[in-house]
């Protein structure tokens, strides 16, 4: 058949308009994969190529590809967050009783220790998903948001239960008086926050706090700040894991306080970019069935649990041990409560929004990232429904009988002031209120006993007094109980009458002072 000279021009253009959209279809990827120099097979299970080593770190964020399919790669620190993860993959890389593996995902644990490496790895497409401390992340979000790339966390791995604190010599006997100490740490980490975090709780007042900051003793790396203490160059280090059992081991200092005590102010979470989020959402529900079930496995057998995550990560058992003893992995319950999958508030969003707020005066962020742009929730939302009957469970154990005396030296102190009626013990919506506003500090110190301490003043006779402030205190004590669900057994209720001014008696200013209560918390140990 005979082609006229209108159906060759009409071929001709087709023919062209496919070379021409290939090309430019390919070329916008890279180039044709048939002209590339050590071009291998296309990614297996759907996956996008991954973008060479050594690619641009944080200024070219954003540019690496978004990986799609069945496979993950993690990256991950040696903390102890990621710990269900090796369990539930049988190892680093699938292993034979993979849970991953079985819901068809092929998953990559991939340790990267040095936090800026990790970071490489991710903005180069290396790594698909990112575990970080929740405080880290509310400084990096901005960053990332800057260069035009969306991050959200979608899951709670573990809360810190140990691996962070701070040891100071033996003189220093509370959080206030650190007021005059000169204190190494590490910039912009997990315990410069945890420091940032307890002087903004105590009774240090603002101008006693920037003195303290004024006196840091920054390093580069970890170690070097437990190098610091040990030579005496600094009189408090704060500082994680193996460094803080060796400052402690060292004879120049004792543990003042840790996130044993601390409980609920420092979590790792999982985080990516909202395109991997989007793209993956029918995968990722597998991701975090498995997370979850290797959550378990080291409840239910813990040996194996020990026995993997030292191959994984090349460790001595009891190294590994020694983690897992300083840490909590967060169960589904865990997270629904983290996130708040149930209200509107939660401790994820206030922790975030505390830590930005300090970074932002530390100048590391410019404008915060508002905390309702934190979560993506889809993931946890989809399984749900096969945890719907779970709940949080702690181990701490506060007896009665084993309560710190009532001259016991606390670990922090918060005077707040309390009004009652004159000569009442009945507790007003106003006060009530700002009780309320305290309960949130007692939140994150879920393993310390707390004092409670009512206090009047001169006016008045001092038995009467003394009985008046007890009540008050007692008060204080069955609201939050009642009200908040905290373990009665954590709490002592003591009556100073007027024995403990702080204020002139002789004044309406002093004898309001006077009229306050004081929480003391005390480390359970």
């Amino acid at each position: 058949m005979r082609l006229t000279p209108l159906s060759k021009t009409f071929i001709a253009v087709v023919v062209l308009g496919v070379v021409g959209y290939t090309g430019y279809y390919y070329y916008g990827r890279g180039g044709l994969p048939f002209l590339k120099k050590g071009a291998g097979p296309a990614a297996a299970d759907g996956g996008a190529a991954v973008a060479p080593s050594g690619a641009g770190a944080r200024a070219g964020a954003g540019k690496a590809p978004v990986r799609t399919g069945r496979r993950i790669v993690v990256g991950v620190n040696d903390f102890g967050g990621a710990y269900p993860a090796i369990v539930a993959n049988d190892g680093a890389t699938p292993g034979p009783r993979s849970i991953f593996k079985q819901k068809g995902l092929d998953v990559e644990i991939k340790l990267i220790k040095g936090s800026k490496e990790r970071l490489k790895a991710f903005d180069a497409g290396e790594v698909d998903v990112m575990l970080l401390s929740l405080d880290y992340l509310a400084g990096l979000m901005p960053e990332y948001r800057a260069k035009g790339v969306e991050l959200r966390a979608f899951m709670m791995a573990d809360w810190s239960r140990g691996n962070c604190g701070i040891v100071a010599k033996p003189q220093f006997k509370s959080i206030e008086s650190l007021k005059t100490a000169r204190i190494a740490t590490t910039k912009h980490t997990p315990t410069h926050y945890l420091l940032l975090s307890l002087l903004a709780r105590s009774n240090l007042k603002p101008a006693d706090i920037d003195q303290v900051k004024q006196n840091l003793v920054f390093v580069t790396k970890t170690p070097l700040a437990g190098d610091v203490f040990q030579r005496g160059e600094s009189d408090a280090v704060a500082i994680w894991e193996p460094y803080l059992s060796q400052a402690a081991a060292s004879g120049k200092g004792k543990l003042l306080v840790s996130t044993e005590t601390a409980t609920n102010l420092i979590a790792d979470v999982l985080y990516a970019r909202i395109e991997f989020l989007k793209a993956n959402e029918e995968v990722l529900p597998d991701f975090v069935r498995a997370w979850l079930e290797g959550v378990r496995l080291m409840e239910t057998e813990p040996q194996r649990a020990v026995d993997v995550i030292s191959a994984a990560f090349k460790q001595p058992a009891d190294e590994t041990r020694n983690v897992i003893a300083k840490i909590k992995p967060a169960t589904f319950a865990d997270n629904r409560a983290f996130f708040g999958l149930d209200v509107e508030d939660a401790p994820a969003l206030r922790l975030f929004t505390e830590a930005a707020r300090f970074w932002q005066r530390e100048g590391w962020v410019k404008t915060p990232v508002d905390g309702a742009d934190l979560r993506w929730m889809k993931a946890l939302e989809a399984v749900a429904k096969d945890h719907a009957t779970e709940r949080v469970v702690e181990k701490f154990a506060f007896k009665g009988e084993a309560a710190p005396q009532a001259t016991a030296d606390p670990l922090l102190t918060k005077s707040i002031s309390i009004y009652f009626a004159s000569g009442s013990d009945k507790l007003d919506p106003n006060a009530r209120k700002v009780v309320d506003a305290f309960a949130e500090t007692l939140s994150v110190f879920q393993n310390a006993y707390v004092r409670v301490e009512g206090n009047t003043d001169a006016v008045g006779g001092r038995p009467a007094n003394v009985a008046l402030s007890k009540r008050r205190a007692m008060a204080v004590v069955e609201y939050l109980v009642a009200r908040h669900k905290l373990e009665p057994r954590r709490f002592i209720a003591v009556g100073n009458g007027p024995d403990k001014p702080v204020g002139d008696n002789k004044t309406d200013e002093g004898r309001e002072l006077n009229r306050r209560t004081e929480f003391k918390l005390i480390a359970n140990r």
